[in-house]
């Protein structure tokens, strides 16, 4: 019996061990359905976008043709991209991911959505430069028509972002108690 009181606090680490696996996979479980809220959210307002532009191109002149045009243009876009990120969301274990790992992808998630924000905050300047330059320009319906599109694509997306960078953040203090005890 005395022998085997050596193993016993070789069996609580190794408890304590599983028990933060354990809240590691279901950290990265969440943020696994969170981005995939996000992105079936991306999917679903670009294969809408793309339905009911098409159908309006065919029936729209003046800026509201280029409007409709730069909503398939974009949204195809947005489509490859929902596309691509749920596959990989999908495909990929989550719950497999060590700590190092669990750590990495959370900050890189983040810093990718960071950086989307600051494009979308770019892009509704370059809607507002469009529609400066439709006051003065040969081509005032095509870039009044970009310039409104532009706009209503970069707010959703400036929306999809910000909520998704405050779903992640929130769950990101569970992570920074994991990897400080």
């Amino acid at each position: 019996m005395r022998k085997y009181l050596c193993l016993l606090p070789l069996l609580l680490l190794s408890l304590t061990a599983n028990a933060q696996g354990g809240t590691i996979a279901a950290f990265n479980l969440k943020q696994a359905e969170t981005l995939k809220f996000g992105m079936l959210a991306l999917g679903a307002w670009a294969l809408v976008n793309i339905l009911i532009s098409s159908i309006k191109l065919t029936k729209s002149s003046r800026n509201k043709r280029f409007f409709f045009q730069m909503n398939i243009y974009w949204n195809i876009v947005n489509m490859i991209i929902a596309g691509g990120s749920l596959y990989y969301i999908l495909s990929a274990d989550a719950g497999a991911r060590t700590l190092p790992q669990t750590v990495d992808f959370h900050f890189w998630n983040l810093r990718l959505l960071y950086l989307s924000i600051g494009l979308d905050l770019a892009f509704l300047m370059l809607a507002a430069y469009l529609k400066e330059k439709s006051l003065s320009s040969p081509k005032a319906e095509q870039y009044l028509g970009y310039g409104q599109s532009i706009t209503l694509q970069a707010m959703f997306l400036l929306v999809l972002d910000v909520t998704l960078v405050v779903l992640l953040e929130g769950p990101g203090q569970e992570l920074l108690q994991l990897v400080q005890g």
